[in-house]
């Protein structure tokens, strides 16, 4: 590191890394609660239609932000113009957004021959204007590397997220609950945000001011935008081949697989983004920080992967109601949770790639992979969709997503590899510990699993999960030196 910065730097960077670590876990258990909790209570055709709807949520938050509000993290010669600039910019695009999804959303829904779909989107499109009540805060937060603040406001928001979810759902809002948490977390994070970093924009627009900031915004957005696509593509394919109620069981398994390993990324990517912009001129602590950061990721991600691939079965079959779910349904979602635990462990490495690459001012890297990988894995899922769906149903795109996104993954690898000179051995030699830990925690539920084959779900669950857990839990800690006290201690700094 720069002698300038550099004790100061890495302390934050080591406090961040603990504040995302125990905001990962609070987050990720809450989201995964409340979803089986909703899934128990609203009807399979409920949970496949606002399945078709919530993956493109994230990509319209993308989209009516076009990405300027990252260069704020990447560039350091801003003034109170065009800070202000950037901020009635975003305002004139949101809105512009939601107009448009006026149009779009109700052709969608009539596309996929449910017209709920389209108002789903376009209910969320008041969201997008909102967002920018708060997302200039968030960007100069990160750029401060105040963690610790970004941190707290995350898990309150998600905290907010979950119970307003399951509280719609028993309010008789099945459909809709999922997409009036999503505003309820919104809203929370706005008022946050504004508290722990107020922002009143001043009344001017300078277009030329932002010039800078929109090139680079819009290679960066249009990266983001192929990502939300390619990944949330598997939800309109399922639902028009397969109908809406194995999207039901299919955005399930998604849920509790995928879904928690983004929430886990997208907290580690806040602290990654701007760290790496700091680094972007000093090779040698860049390098040492992407390894931390992946150890951090498989930390968070692994653990979680192993658990749901052994008592997934039991697991679904403890928490879903008995009046929605058959045991077939159950055994289907099961499976595909399985085959999706795959793509879960290459993703807890895939993730950083894009703001590794974007933070060292290459945003043109991440939108090469973003296009390969558009093309790649959404063309899987059709085309697995088309051979195997008559003989495995829905689970076919699941296939698709295993196939694809190794491949996408292997682009990836060589764009972040040739981007910083990435020294091959140094990177495993950091990985292999975390994963090593897994494995064995993985063998351990196994051999426990069959030990306790004849007996009922919920000793099994508790019984082999607790044993993988406290494997790994304990391997991590002899092995890795990672306790609760070294957290703290980075808490701490």
């Amino acid at each position: 590191m720069s002698s300038g910065e550099g004790p100061g730097l890495h302390t934050k960077v080591a406090r961040g890394v603990a504040w995302a670590a125990g905001a990962q876990a609070i987050i990720a258990l809450a989201d995964l609660i409340s979803q089986m909790v909703v899934i128990a209570l609203i009807s399979q055709e409920d949970l496949g239609l606002a399945g078709a709807a919530i993956p493109f949520y994230t990509m319209l938050d993308t989209a009516a932000d076009l990405g300027v509000t990252s260069s704020l993290i990447q560039r350091d010669d801003h003034t109170p113009e065009r800070v202000s600039t950037v901020f009635w910019f975003n305002m004139l695009v949101s809105g512009g957004l939601f107009l448009l999804l006026l149009v779009i959303g109700p052709l969608y829904g009539h596309f996929q021959g449910h017209a709920i779909i389209g108002w789903l989107l376009v209910v969320y499109g008041g969201k997008l204007i909102f967002q920018n009540v708060y997302s200039i805060p968030f960007a100069l937060l990160r750029k401060e590397l105040r963690f610790s603040d970004i941190a707290v406001a995350r898990v309150l928001a998600h905290l907010a997220e979950s119970i307003a979810r399951v509280a719609f759902a028993l309010a008789g809002w099945g459909v809709w609950c999922f997409t009036l948490a999503a505003l309820t977390r919104a809203f929370v994070f706005g008022v946050i945000m504004q508290i722990r970093h107020p922002f009143i924009p001043r009344f001017v627009f300078r277009p030329r001011e932002v010039t800078q900031y929109v090139r680079f915004g819009l290679r960066t957005a249009a990266s983001q935008v192929l990502y939300q696509l390619y990944t949330n593509l598997d939800y309109p394919v399922v639902i028009y081949y397969f109908g809406a109620e194995a999207n039901g069981i299919y955005f399930a398994a998604y849920s509790i697989v995928l879904e928690p390993v983004k929430t886990i990324a997208n907290v580690v990517i806040d602290v990654a983004y701007p760290t790496f912009a700091r680094l972007r001129n000093d090779h040698a602590g860049l390098v040492d920080q992407f390894i931390k950061f992946t150890r951090l990721n498989l930390i968070a991600v692994l653990p979680f992967v192993v658990v749901i691939v052994l008592v997934i079965p039991e697991y679904l079959t403890l928490f879903t109601s008995h009046t929605q779910w058959h045991a077939h349904e159950i055994a289907l979602c099961a499976e595909a949770a399985r085959i999706l635990c795959l793509v879960g462990m290459l993703r807890a490495l895939g993730f950083l790639g894009p703001p590794l690459l974007d933070g060292i001012g290459h945003p043109e890297r991440t939108l090469r992979y973003m296009v390969i990988a558009a093309i790649v894995v959404p063309g899987m899922f059709i085309l697995f969709a088309n051979l195997l769906g008559n003989q495995i149903g829905f689970m076919s795109v699941a296939v698709g997503w295993a196939v694809g996104y190794p491949i996408a993954f292997v682009a990836l690898s060589f764009l972040v590899i040739k981007g910083i000179q990435l020294p091959i051995g140094a990177y495993l030699r950091g990985a292999w510990g975390i994963v090593g830990c897994c494995l064995a925690g993985l063998v351990a539920g196994l051999g426990v699993s069959i030990a306790l084959a004849d007996s009922g779900p919920g000793l099994r669950m508790a019984a082999v999960g607790g044993t993988a857990l406290g494997v790994i839990a304990l391997l991590l800690a002899s092995w890795q030196g990672i306790t609760p006290r070294s957290i703290s201690k980075s808490l701490k700094g």
